[in-house]
C-alpha cells in the first residue's frame, strides 16, 4: 500500500534519515521504535509531505510516486497525520475542530456521516461538543486530534507520540481507543515511546537508530530480541558476576560492617607503643577499656598521706593542685581528651 525506497532526509548538514526502505501494509498497524533523535518524527513528516526527501528516494502510495506532492494533496490522497502536540484550534469548539478535518472534497460529501461515526467512537467528545478545545484536558484534546484526522477518511493514519504528556489512566483509555480503530482495519503508522502498549497493537515493527532501520520484524520477534528488551523494555539477561567475598576482620568489642572495604592501619612506632600499652591495660584489668580508643596510661597514685585537719589545709592553694593526684585506674578514662597541664 505504502512503500518507502532509499529515503534520506537532512536538515542542513545533519542527516536525520539515511537510506530508509520499508513497507506499510494495508489494514495493518506498523510501529516505529527508536530513541529520541532517531528520526521517527522526520519519517512521519516525510510521508505526510511536510519534509522533502533527498533526490533518489521514492515514496510510493498505491503504486503512485508521491514524494514531491504537497501536504494537502497527501491528505486528499488518503494520508492523515496526527502531529506531536495535537495542534488543535484552541478557540474553536469540538464540533468545529472535527469539521475542519473534513475539508477535502471527498470528506465534505460524507461530513455528517463521519461526524456521527467519530462521536460514537469517542463518546466523551459528544459530551463536550460545544466546549472550546483549549479548555479540555490533555487526554480529551488527544482524542479530538485523532478524531479530526479520521474525519478526512484516511487510508493511512500517522500518529506521532499520541500518549505524550498523558497520565497512566488516560494512556490506557487512549490505547483502548486505538485498538478499536485498528480492529476496524484502519492502516496505522504509530510512533510511540510506550513500547509495551505499542507492541500489543503492532503487526509490524521497525527500529530506527540514528536515521537507519536496524531491525524489522513482527511484534513477537521484536519483543523476543535481547537487544530490544535491554534498550526499550527495561529487561536484561546479564547476571552479576559472583565475586569472592572479602575476609571480615573481627575486632573485639567493635561493630563490623561486612560490606565495607578493609583498610589496613598504618604500623607506625607510636601505634606499636599504643598497642603494647593497651595489651598491658587489658592484662592488669585496670577499669573500663575501649578497644579502638587510644591508650592512656594511668598515672601512679602518690603514697597515701595522713588526712589533714581543716586547720592545716592551705586555703590559698589552687583547687587544681589539690586534684592533680586523682587516680585514673579503676574508672572511666576519656582517651581523646586533651591533657591540660596545671
Amino acid at each position: 500500500m505504502l512503500r518507502l525506497e532509499h529515503i534520506s532526509v537532512a536538515y542542513g548538514k545533519h542527516e536525520a534519515l539515511h537510506d530508509v526502505t520499508l513497507d506499510i501494509e494495508s489494514g495493518r498497524t506498523t510501529v516505529i521504535l527508536g530513541a529520541n533523535g532517531a528520526g521517527k518524527t522526520t519519517l512521519l513528516k516525510t510521508i505526510a509531505g511536510l519534509v522533502r526527501p533527498r533526490p533518489g528516494g521514492r515514496i510510493l502510495f498505491e503504486g503512485r510516486p508521491i514524494e514531491t506532492e504537497s501536504p494537502h494533496r497527501m491528505v486528499a490522497a488518503g494520508i492523515a497525520l496526527v502531529p506531536e502536540g495535537r495542534r488543535l484550534f484552541g478557540d474553536m469548539t469540538v464540533i468545529d475542530n472535527l469539521r475542519m478535518g473534513a475539508y477535502t472534497r471527498h470528506a465534505r460529501a460524507n461530513e455528517a456521516r463521519q461526524l456521527e461515526k467519530q462521536l460514537a467512537l469517542f463518546p466523551l467528545l459528544a459530551q463536550r461538543r460545544n466546549q472550546l478545545a483549549k479548555t479540555m484536558s490533555g487526554g480529551e484534546q488527544q482524542m479530538l486530534a485523532i478524531a479530526r484526522a479520521l474525519m478526512s477518511e484516511p487510508k493511512v493514519l500517522l500518529l506521532d507520540e499520541p500518549s505524550l504528556g498523558l497520565g497512566p489512566r488516560l494512556v490506557k483509555e487512549l490505547f483502548a481507543t486505538l485498538r478499536s480503530i485498528t480492529q476496524l482495519g484502519q492502516s496505522v503508522v504509530l510512533v510511540e515511546q510506550n513500547v509495551h502498549q505499542s507492541l500489543r497493537l503492532a503487526h509490524r515493527v521497525h527500529v530506527l537508530e540514528n536515521g537507519h532501520i536496524v531491525r524489522s520484524g513482527s511484534a513477537g520477534e521484536i519483543a523476543q530480541d535481547a537487544a530490544i528488551q535491554q534498550a526499550y523494555l527495561g529487561l536484561s539477561d546479564k547476571r552479576p558476576v559472583a565475586t569472592a567475598a572479602a575476609p571480615i576482620r573481627h575486632h573485639p568489642g567493635g561493630f563490623v560492617n561486612p560490606s565495607s572495604r578493609t583498610v589496613a592501619p598504618a604500623r607506625s612506632p607510636l601505634a606499636q607503643d599504643q598497642e603494647q600499652a593497651m595489651a598491658a591495660q587489658i592484662a592488669t584489668g585496670s577499669g573500663f577499656f575501649h578497644p579502638y580508643a587510644r591508650s592512656v596510661s594511668p598515672q601512679p597514685s602518690p603514697p597515701a598521706q595522713a588526712p589533714q585537719s581543716a586547720a592545716t589545709i592551705d586555703p590559698a592553694r589552687p583547687a587544681a593542685a589539690r586534684t592533680e593526684s586523682i587516680p585514673t585506674s579503676g574508672g572511666f578514662v576519656n582517651p581523646h581528651a586533651r591533657t591540660v597541664k596545671t
